[in-house]
């Protein structure tokens, strides 16, 4: 049953955290909004990354939304271990200092949120991070990258409009 998964389209979003001594990226197949009031994010995190202790351990996080432009950074992320490298040192990888948490944000992206972690629990083979949004902004002249089936893909055409 490993492939049910793949068959949720996802936004492509990077994970950025920071303790007093150690920062790390990493991309994240499972990130969603569970709230509007209070503003509460998810990100899911297998617990053998070495994102997912820095996490517990700096109590916050940011998450980037990719650009339809910025598949490379997923793939850099997704595929390079912060144990061996330090892929915010990276020339690919741009940031800006984040204004209610330690950890860098990603720039150009499609959207950037700034997260107090409020609880995390686990669920099978990941833990569940619940992010309290601190921050965020948007630039809505960006469209989002998009995974599907272990494929990117950019938004097509609008087709209508949810009531």
């Amino acid at each position: 049953m490993t492939t049910y998964s793949s068959q949720f389209p996802d936004p492509v979003a990077l994970v950025t955290v920071a303790t007093e001594d150690e920062a790390n990226v990493m991309t994240v197949g499972w990130a969603s909004p569970v709230s509007h009031e209070p503003p509460i994010l998810m990100v899911s995190i297998a617990p053998e990354r070495y994102t997912h202790d820095l996490v517990l351990k700096a109590g916050e996080f940011g998450v980037s939304i990719l650009s339809d432009d910025q598949k490379e950074l997923s793939t850099i992320a997704g595929t390079v271990s912060g144990k061996d490298v330090n892929k915010l040192d990276q020339p690919e990888f741009e940031t800006i200092v984040a204004e209610k948490i330690r950890a860098p944000l990603i720039v150009d992206t499609r959207a950037m949120f700034e997260c107090k972690l409020i609880s995390h629990q686990t669920i099978g083979d990941h833990t569940v991070f619940f992010g309290e949004v601190l921050r965020s902004t948007t630039d809505e002249t960006k469209s989002p990258l998009v995974l599907f089936n272990r494929k990117y893909y950019t938004l097509g055409k609008e087709i209508g409009i949810y009531p």
